[in-house]
């Protein structure tokens, strides 16, 4: 199983492409250390502005960051193979998608990092943030890092967001891990709460 874009030489040229994409189009240069964890599962939690949003994330750290998509993105057929190397997750919009769920789990299990945009599409603002990154947090223990993307560009189609220049930046907040509970613990007075507080933690990452 691929963890780190380091594990083959493919991966690397990959990060390397996508590095040098984002600083040209995007003026985006992270000059730290990588920010998140070498290996072990966890779940990056993040705000929305655009479409660019994963390509920043993913050029601040060699770890292979495995999106939860929406279904007709992932479909892209530029974009499809990618996306698979990458361990993208599709997710059916606007709806409970449990196989989603099921595949997100399993993904953790495994030891990948998971990033989550809870709400469920670009600029639909933190009070509209699903539940389901709650329920996740809550079934799978692992730790949650929130971050805050700003300045990525916002345009009305994906391909005219990626072609237009910006100066992107990002913020990475500390992780915390939410309590291991089982299924039938769970109630949804307890997730709301939960993913209330974890994009509280996003939004106080935000100028």
């Amino acid at each position: 199983m691929r963890v780190r874009v380091d594990d083959t030489p493919l991966g690397y040229l990959l990060w390397i492409i996508n590095r040098s994409y984002c600083r040209v189009f995007h003026h985006f240069a992270w000059g730290g250390p990588d920010p998140l964890p070498r290996d072990g599962p966890c779940i990056l939690v993040c705000n929305h502005r655009s479409s660019v949003d994963p390509f920043i994330l993913s050029a601040t750290t060699r770890r292979i960051i495995s999106f939860l998509i929406a279904e007709e993105y992932y479909r892209i057929p530029l974009f499809r193979t990618l996306f698979r190397w990458m361990g993208c997750i599709p997710v059916k919009r606007n709806q409970r998608d449990t196989a989603a769920v099921r595949k997100a789990l399993k993904a953790l299990e495994e030891g990948r990092m998971l990033c989550i945009f809870p709400e469920g599409g670009i600029k639909r603002g933190v009070e509209n943030s699903s539940l389901g990154v709650g329920y996740l947090c809550l079934r799978s223990g692992v730790p949650v890092i929130p971050a805050y993307v700003e300045g990525t560009p916002e345009a009305a189609s994906v391909w005219r967001s990626l072609l237009r220049h910006s100066h992107s930046t990002v913020r990475f907040g500390n992780a915390c891990r939410p309590p291991l509970r089982s299924n039938s613990r769970l109630d949804r007075a307890h997730i709301s709460a939960t993913t209330a507080k974890i994009m509280a933690a996003v939004v106080a990452l935000s100028p």
